[in-house]
């Protein structure tokens, strides 16, 4: 569009006597919104690996903690396991603009947890506090955790193109259909201000009114 400007305003300049006058339009974008995936999705996605080797079980822990914990990837690749209280069960994430913030630990990520550090125990011959580590025993950068959750959804079957925001957008969605409030939610996704947080809003209003015309008799 700028382009075509540029021109217009090219053409009037060197062509005073024959302008084109065109009334200027500025193109809006509509409102972004999060892509997510089926719970049972999700499920398949964490089930596909066990704890029988390391990589398979990093993998596994890997996609838990995308989902159980809402986190960044950029948050999940500095993840220290000096950051995990297993006895109050939370995990301490750093964020955008280094700020932390505490999110609890589920019973079921707490068991992958806990079954993944003794398989790493195992593996690594080093102190290493990062939580999650390359098989080569370096700290796991952001491509190698898109590259886990690609790969995993395309051998259980899932045609649409996932990321590891995917699981931190559907963990959210589904926890406000499920009754979380928006400014629980604000802080357990670690957003600076609630109105990032209710373009969720949308999608469970979609979630609302697809329920009700399926089940509503005067839908």
């Amino acid at each position: 569009m700028s382009s075509f400007v540029q021109f217009i305003n090219w053409h009037n300049e060197e062509y005073s006597n024959n302008k084109i006058n065109i009334d200027r339009v500025d193109i809006k974008l509509g409102v972004y919104l999060p892509d997510t995936i089926e719970i049972e999705q999700i499920l398949k996605l964490i089930e596909f690996y066990d704890h029988n080797s390391f990589l398979n079980s990093r993998n596994k822990t890997i996609l838990d903690f995308l989902y159980s914990t809402a986190c960044r990837v950029s948050e999940l690749c500095t993840v220290k396991i000096s950051d995990i209280d297993f006895d109050e069960d939370f995990v301490i994430v750093t964020g955008k603009g280094s700020k932390q913030r505490i999110i609890p630990i589920g019973s079921k990520l707490k068991t992958n947890l806990q079954n993944y550090l003794k398989v790493r125990d195992g593996y690594i011959n080093n102190n290493i506090n990062n939580l999650f580590i390359t098989k080569n025993m370096n700290p796991m950068e952001r491509t190698a955790i898109y590259r886990i959750v690609k790969n995993t959804a395309l051998n259980i079957g899932i045609k649409e193109s996932i990321h590891p925001h995917t699981l931190r957008h559907s963990a959210a969605t589904q926890m406000l259909e499920a009754g979380c409030d928006l400014r629980t939610l604000q802080e357990f996704l670690g957003h600076s201000s609630v109105s990032t947080t209710q373009i969720y809003t949308k999608l469970t209003k979609e979630f609302l009114s697809e329920v009700f015309k399926e089940s509503h008799p005067r839908a």
